[in-house]
């Protein structure tokens, strides 16, 4: 998982720096809000139930669950695409393109697929297909994306990214084509009631929670402009590249080792959590050091004189992305600890931090404002959730002593 995720990522650093000299501040802006929309619409057209692939207890429940999902998945996303559709006259003439929704409503469904997909193999423990297919969906995705560029300029992005994302669904479905089947609905209904907490909390936690991550670019744009918006969509980028890198490459497999420690070791479920929380800093305290010192002059140096506010972006968006990198790669613990009450509470925390940070952005001109309350308050809250889990943990071990 590592490998392949280490290798995906050093491609699509290169091809993302590379990708904003050629498509600039704005073309950046436009893709960053389309990957926003996306990002907030996938997480409620699975309605989160892609989790009840990995925690399944034998192959048949998996792959009903995967086989309900298939039929689940268009359905919430031509919903989801009516509505936009229903309110997109008042974001067409004040925030983002018509043609935008367009997009993320075909991206939407893309990426809901190739979940449930890599759910399922991680379930399966085919770790290699995902970990290769991260390098096959990369070097397409950069590849794709400059070719395009010479014949849709701005949109490029965007299209480059939908066409990879449809090679990888393809490719991910060919090798799951046997476990396709009529799902059984009896046992759906009966998984749902066990697991109620899934639809009552987590989903809207993790939406509440996409919301707070991904809602400041379409704020930007809209009190800022598309400029400042590629700036900021860049910055966390760059930045979040290692933070990418260490949760793809452990998230899926500590979700499915945890939740086989919680049953039969809890001081090796500390001890491994404990671990990697340290391995994990150690990493990207190396890599923040490095982005914005020697990092920061290359990146000036390529782009002469544009992307200004870059190196400030950058400096201040550092405390957020090292703080997530304490609690992201271990964040499962949420769903195999049913602390998704706990979660709801903390994602609502951020998305408020959202529109108190765009709040005084916009009272004061100042983007720079929005950037600062976003990133320490961010930072704050997920230090608190990560000392919150470990002392669980501790209280989970006292108890069954």
């Amino acid at each position: 998982m590592f490998r392949g995720t280490a290798i995906a990522q050093v491609i699509a650093v290169l091809g993302a720096v590379l990708l904003a000299k050629i498509y600039g501040e704005e073309g950046y802006g436009l893709f960053g809000v389309f990957i926003s929309i996306t990002s907030i619409t996938s997480i409620i057209s699975t309605f989160q139930l892609d989790k009840c692939i990995v925690i399944s207890k034998n192959e048949k429940e998996s792959a009903n669950w995967f086989n309900f999902l298939l039929i689940l998945i268009p359905v919430i996303s031509l919903l989801i695409t009516l509505i936009l559709i229903l309110f997109s006259d008042f974001f067409l003439k004040k925030i983002v393109d018509f043609n935008i929704f367009l997009f993320s409503a075909v991206g939407t469904l893309l990426l809901c697929y190739n979940l449930i997909n890599e759910s399922l193999f991680t379930f399966q423990k085919r770790f290699t297909i995902i970990s290769n297919s991260k390098i096959f969906l990369t070097i397409s995705n950069v590849c794709l994306q400059i070719i395009l560029y010479t014949y849709f300029s701005l949109t490029g992005l965007i299209i480059g990214f939908l066409s990879s994302q449809f090679l990888l669904m393809l490719f991910f479905f060919f090798k799951n084509r046997k476990v396709i089947n009529k799902p059984d609905f009896k046992e759906i209904k009966v998984g749902i009631k066990k697991r109620s907490t899934i639809l009552k909390y987590l989903l809207p936690s993790n939406t509440i929670n996409s919301l707070a991550n991904n809602l400041m670019p379409i704020l930007i744009l809209a009190f800022f402009g598309a400029k400042e918006t590629g700036v900021y969509f860049f910055s966390i980028k760059i930045l979040a590249t290692p933070l990418f890198l260490i949760s793809s490459s452990i998230s899926q497999v500590y979700f499915q080792k945890s939740a086989e420690l919680l049953k039969e070791n809890k001081k090796a479920l500390l001890k491994l959590t404990k671990k990697i929380v340290i391995t994990n800093l150690l990493i990207m305290f190396a890599f923040l050091l490095i982005i914005n010192t020697i990092g920061m002059y290359l990146l000036e140096y390529f782009f002469s004189e544009k992307w200004l506010n870059l190196r400030i972006f950058t400096l201040v968006l550092s405390i957020l992305i090292f703080a997530r990198t304490a609690f992201n790669p271990i964040s499962s613990l949420i769903v195999v600890l049913n602390k998704n009450f706990e979660s709801l509470l903390f994602n609502s925390y951020l998305f408020l931090i959202n529109l108190i940070a765009i709040y005084f952005g916009y009272i004061y001109d100042d983007i720079l404002i929005t950037i600062t309350i976003l990133s320490f308050l961010g930072g704050l809250g997920y230090l608190t959730l990560l000392i919150y889990f470990l002392n669980h943990l501790k209280y989970l071990i006292k108890k069954d002593v």
